[in-house]
Parts: structure tokens; sequence; C-alpha cells
């Protein structure tokens, strides 16, 4: 891992982050009203680690970060992935104003001031006998009187742009061993955890599923009248250009796997706008349901 020292806030902070040469990669994505990190099994792993050896990190002021050059959009409409921060709550604060030094920092990242050797001692014999270890730390009652008086909104994940896991120690080692424990394969495609603040969910095909996103985006983008680039976050599940790159990046994905040729676009987006197939009552040749709910 690289170490960066960055002052946020006024305060000295250590940056922690993957090294360019890790090729493991993740996503973000926001739908019904909850967050949701998306990744493979190695990113599982590797998010996993780091959230272990964080709960263990005895130096103050210590933030991880996950930020572009890791980062992939979304595999379900290829929507901008925000960079990730975590840390443990008890030993960092991390306000607005460290979150806002942050964001403007982060583009220009220089050379890192040195390396951190991130130990995760405990965690493979914790996930060598998980139901043991997951009953000899169990997680604690929920307070849902709390919850419902002060519930929270998806806007506090969100700071400045970042999104932002705050954790304290227990919490982050429970969360590390639900998701190292998940597995993927090609006749379970999906797996996924919900946790306190997210959900986070792996697929098999991960990187496929991000590249027909990729292209699906790029064709719906391309109608006469595209997505809104500069729409808030928050989409209604009606959008119908989002609807439309769901669909279409479906079908890339299906026609990949079957080894057949990916047309440029099909005959439905060629010439008309999306208003016109939104009246019209058409839609892509195979149309998946299973995709909004991330599936």
């Amino acid at each position: 891992m690289h170490r960066i020292t960055a002052y946020l806030d006024g305060r000295p902070y250590r940056l922690i982050t993957p090294r360019p040469s890790n090729t493991t990669r993740f996503a973000v994505n926001h739908f019904h009203d909850h967050w949701h990190v998306v990744s493979d099994r190695a990113g599982a792993l590797l998010f996993a680690r780091l959230m272990w050896g964080l709960a263990h990190e005895r130096c103050p002021n210590t933030l991880v970060v996950i930020d572009r050059r890791h980062l992939d959009p979304n595999p379900f409409d290829a929507e901008p992935s925000p960079p990730i921060v975590l840390f443990a709550g008890e030993r960092t604060p991390f306000g607005g104003r460290a979150a806002r030094d942050l964001r403007r920092l982060l583009p220009t990242l220089g050379r890192p001031d040195g390396t951190v050797y991130w130990r995760t001692h405990g965690l493979d014999a914790a996930l060598a006998d998980r139901d043991t270890w997951m009953r000899r730390h169990p997680e604690p009652m929920w307070d849902w009187e709390r919850e419902r008086r002060h519930k929270r909104k998806p806007e506090d994940t969100v700071r400045e742009g970042l999104f932002v896991l705050p954790a304290n120690a227990d919490t982050l080692r429970r969360e590390a061993v639900c998701i190292a424990g998940m597995e993927v394969s090609a006749g379970t495609p999906t797996a996924y955890e919900y946790l306190r603040r997210y959900r986070f969910q792996i697929f098999h095909d991960y990187r496929r599923r991000v590249s027909a996103a990729r292209t699906a985006r790029r064709e719906i983008e391309a109608l006469p009248l595209p997505p809104n680039r500069f729409a808030p976050w928050r989409y209604p599940d009606t959008d119908a250009p989002r609807l439309h790159i769901w669909d279409r990046g479906t079908e890339i994905r299906k026609d990949r796997m079957r080894g057949r040729r990916v047309h440029a676009r099909p005959d439905l987006y060629h010439t008309r706008s999306i208003n016109d197939i939104q009246r019209s009552g058409e839609a892509a040749r195979e149309r998946h349901y299973d995709a909004p709910s991330n599936t």
C-alpha cells in the first residue's frame, strides 16, 4: 500500500491507497435509496483486508482511500463512481471541511511518501471457522427507536462527493469477515451482504458487466435526446435513458457471452429519440427486469 501525507482541515492525515499496479477494481451504485459497493471476488478479499487492517491501525488520522485509479463506472448504467473513504471513527475525525479538502486534493495526488505493509493477522483464522468467529463476536443490538428518530438518509453517506464509510473497530472486523466470506461461480454469479450503511455485492462476471454498461451508455447518449449529464445522483426508477442503458447493457453482455457479434446499435436506436421510443412502447429485444435490482 502507498502512504501519502496530506493536510486536511489544518490537520495532518495519513492516506493509505492501493498501489497503481493493483488491478482490482470497485464501483459504487445507488438504487432504491441504498448504496452498493460492487466488485468481484478479488475485490471482496482486498476490501475485507483493508477494513481488517484499519480496525487494528494504531496511528490516528488514518484514511483508506480508493480513488479513480481503482474505480469503474457502475456495471448497471455506467454512472461514475465516487471515491471511497474508510476510517475508524474512534481515532480519525473526518468532517465536512476535511472531506472538501480531500476531494480537491485527490485529482492531484503526487508521489507517495512511502510504503505501508498492510498486515491482516487474524483474518485468515477467522475465515477458517467463520461461524464460530461470528458467534464469539455478535452484532450489537440495533436501537430501532433511535433509528426511527434519526433515520439516516442516503445523503449522509456521501460527503462532498466522497463515499464515506466510518465505523468502529468491532464493526470493521465484523464486516470484513462478512465480505471476505462471499463466494461466486458460474453457477452462482452474484452474492451480496447487507451491512450497516451499504450493501457489498460481487459478480462472477463483474468486468464483463462494466464493459457492456460502458458500451450501452455511449450508444444511448448518442441518441437525439441523451441523458442529462448534470442530473442529481438520485434517479427515479422510471428514468427513460437509464432504463434503456440497463436493457441495452444486458443485451450486449448476453450477446458477448454467446459469442455473437455486437452491432453498433440495434434498429430500435438508430434514428429515433428517447421520447419517440417511449411513445411507441417498444423496448430492447430482450428486456431484463433483474438489471435495475442489481442482480
